[in-house]
């Protein structure tokens, strides 16, 4: 079908192109306005497949880390207020180092205190943790009474008992036997 020209576009070879409706909609399925013959085709949306492949894959390595880790951390790795028990039980000391032979320094520094007292914070175990915490807090604050005053110590007598008490309790319900009264 041809359609009359206007006068003025006489030297235009072109066909002219008949008046197209707006599109509406994509009533018929189609996701863009029909195109007229002899246009090329609208371009196709891109793939979403490979970023979903990649989401999937992180994730998947994130869970599967995650699992890892919690199974060494609960399963694995030996509970580090466990290990105090043991150490305690073999005469070794709280990091499971060999002790020093005895150079009557019973003065307790605070790098030394705060190495013990992380050793029973990073405990599972919350009996552990409590005991354990409890009565390294009390040695030091023993260990910090000044010349003279020695005395001062019979305070702790009572709440040290409790402590040693309560982490050989709790050692035992570990599995580790410890005699904290023996030489």
């Amino acid at each position: 079908m041809t359609y009359p020209q206007h006068p003025a576009d006489a030297h235009n070879t072109t066909p002219a192109v008949p008046p197209q409706q707006p599109w509406t909609g994509a009533a018929d399925g189609q996701p863009y306005p029909p195109q007229p013959a002899g246009f090329p085709a609208p371009p196709a949306k891109p793939s979403r497949k490979p970023i979903i492949v990649a989401a999937a894959a992180i994730v998947g390595v994130l869970a599967l880390g995650t699992i890892g880790y919690v199974v060494w951390d609960g399963y694995i790795k030996e509970d580090s207020g466990v290990a105090v028990c043991k150490a305690i039980r073999d005469g070794k000391q709280m990091d499971g180092s060999a002790k020093d032979s005895d150079n009557g320094d019973d003065k307790l520094t605070e790098k030394e205190y705060r190495a013990a007292r992380a050793l029973f914070e990073d405990s599972r175990h919350d009996d552990i943790r409590e005991h354990g915490t409890a009565l390294i807090d009390i040695v030091w604050q023993m260990s910090k009474l000044p010349k003279g005053q020695e005395m001062s110590a019979l305070a702790f007598i009572g709440p040290m008992g409790t402590h040693v008490s309560g982490l050989q309790t709790a050692c035992a319900d570990q599995g580790v036997i410890v005699d904290l009264n023996k030489d």
